[in-house]
């Protein structure tokens, strides 16, 4: 009610009408709410260049007080039942009206214009909040806008205390599992390395470590719009149970699902710097889906590099892979390990491919 006043007594004031006891009026609230004066000021301020450059404001106020106006003289005229009532003065009933005019415009302008100051400000005072994950940890965080996120190991979430604006923006590093929070008028967009992915409400992993050659996307439900920073033009459309995998460096894309024998390739671009197949299962198993396993704290990997399975493993155990023998880097395992050490780990890949490893405080040798 308070802030009702002072713009209807601020009001009065900027068009001249303001009573002495108005005056004192306003002084008191505004020294009440000592907040209040700096928006006086700015207000003021407002409805002064907006009376001077607004032509479609000045037109509508004219045309209202005119309006008022011809009202008023309507009145006077129309003959009084009682002819012992005193007449009412023109000024006061046009105070009224003039004043009750000046409040409506007003009173929309600085709608108009606080709601351009509360968007602005808020957009620069934004809070931003950072969650790191350590080798061999994972952590689920909960989102303001209930969008739950499974942050994998070695993985860095940057997002916003609260969302505001249009949109719901996040920047990831290393690997999440998102289940994002239905909301069709602000859609959820996930800044990783060259891939930026868009949804409104769904299920899926996004995985884009900084030092790894590629990025992917999987889509476990719901339909996601991924674009690239290279090629802003492309909107790549996922559906359920696809996997787009996005090179970031200048290698071609090549992944051990896309070889011949393994996983169809739907599209590739020209030239080849995405892809786009279908989520990976483990062979004989249509349950499990590696690239969304270590959510079930399962480590999957299905006909991998050991080079490349080396990268898992480091984030997996907390540990440096160091090759030795460097034929090692292209032998390729396949299997599934959840609670296994690391030194039984390694020996459930020697029976594939023999090969000889010494374990230090920090790093793990490949002979």
């Amino acid at each position: 009610m308070e802030n009702e006043r002072f713009i209807q007594l601020l009001t009065l004031k900027i068009v001249n009408e303001l009573t002495d006891a108005e005056r004192i009026e306003l002084k008191a609230i505004i020294d009440k709410n000592p907040q209040l004066r700096d928006r006086k000021d700015i207000l003021t301020q407002f409805w002064n260049k907006k009376r001077v450059s607004s032509r479609d404001n000045m037109a509508m106020f004219n045309k209202l007080l005119a309006q008022i106006e011809a009202d008023e003289l309507t009145k006077e005229l129309r003959p009084q039942q009682d002819s012992s009532s005193p007449v009412k003065l023109r000024r006061p009933y046009l105070k009224y009206w003039y004043s009750a005019a000046a409040f409506l415009l007003i009173s929309s302008l600085a709608f108009a214009f606080y709601h351009q100051f509360n968007f602005n400000n808020q957009t620069l005072s934004v809070q931003w909040l950072q969650k790191k994950t350590r080798p061999t940890f994972r952590e689920t965080i909960k989102l303001a806008d209930g969008t739950i996120v499974t942050l994998n190991s070695a993985s860095t979430l940057k997002y916003p205390r609260h969302f505001s604006g249009q949109t719901r923006e996040v920047y990831l590093n290393g690997e999440a599992y998102f289940d994002v929070h239905k909301d069709h008028h602000h859609p959820f967009i996930i800044h990783a390395n060259k891939m930026n992915v868009k949804v409104l409400g769904t299920a899926f992993n996004v995985k884009s470590y900084l030092n790894e050659p590629l990025s992917e996307t999987t889509l476990i439900r719901g339909s996601v719009e991924v674009t690239l920073n290279d090629r802003p033009s492309d909107r790549i459309i996922l559906k359920p149970s696809e996997k787009l995998i996005v090179r970031n460096n200048g290698s071609a894309v090549k992944h051990p699902e896309q070889e011949p024998g393994n996983l169809p390739q739907k599209s590739i671009s020209e030239p080849s710097n995405y892809a786009l197949t279908s989520l990976t299962h483990y062979p004989n198993n249509d349950r499990t889906i590696v690239e969304t396993s270590w959510v079930q704290n399962k480590l999957v990997f299905s006909d991998k590099n050991f080079e490349e399975l080396s990268a898992q493993l480091e984030r997996w155990y907390g540990i440096s892979f160091v090759f030795v023998n460097d034929q090692m880097k292209i032998e390729r395992f396949s299997g599934i390990f959840e609670k296994e050490s690391l030194s039984e780990a390694l020996d459930a890949l020697k029976i594939v491919a023999p090969f000889k490893y010494r374990i230090t405080k920090s790093k793990v040798y490949i002979y």
